[in-house]
């Protein structure tokens, strides 16, 4: 009897063991890519997007800040902008709360608050500082479906005409302000 209790206790832990390692490995993998992205050293700008070259989509968003009213990439009409989708429940939208408050400094911004409830919103704007001209509320992602967003934080630099030039995908650190914001904005017309 001990041969067939020792042989299925050993099948019972390689069952158990099995499956945890796995999860294990993943986690491992996921949280090196997350610190990695964090760190700024994860270039997610490289992922495509199908936006870059086309008008910036006339979507009109409930107002974050202004009750009642809309807010729209049309409200920059004969402007360059720039579009930041981010959300409070994004880590990497803290991050780089900094660099936007620099880039409002030299260009607007639009914020768009993704699949957030407004409170949390206006909460991470007190916490982390509100470089935006208007900040629109897209709670059901069908605003960032339009624009091509894969997830937050992701910025777009939009003309004066109304099409977008850039994309960035992940959180604008110093690297990202240096190689590809300020050089794409200072070759606006």
């Amino acid at each position: 009897m001990t041969g067939a209790h020792s042989g299925r206790t050993g099948r019972l832990r390689l069952s158990f063991i099995i499956p945890l390692a796995g999860f294990l490995l993943l986690a491992g993998f996921a949280t090196m890519a997350l610190m990695a992205t964090l760190r700024g050293e994860r270039d997610m700008s490289q992922l495509p997007s199908a936006m870059v070259g086309k008008p910036a989509p006339a979507i009109m968003l409930p107002s974050l800040l202004d009750e009642g009213r809309t807010v729209s990439a049309g409200d920059f009409a004969g402007r360059a902008f720039l579009v930041n989708v981010f959300a409070s429940w994004c880590a990497p939208c803290r991050a780089e709360a900094p660099a936007l408050a620099l880039l409002a400094e030299e260009i607007a911004i639009m914020g768009i608050a993704y699949k957030d409830r407004p409170g949390d919103s206006r909460r991470f704007l007190t916490d982390y500082g509100d470089p935006f001209a208007t900040i629109g509320i897209d709670r059901d992602g069908d605003a960032g479906m339009k624009w091509g967003v894969y997830g937050v934080p992701e910025t777009f630099l939009v003309d004066a005409n109304g099409t977008i030039l850039l994309r960035h995908a992940g959180p604008i650190d110093r690297r990202v302000l240096d190689e590809v914001l300020w050089p794409a904005i200072r070759k606006l017309p």
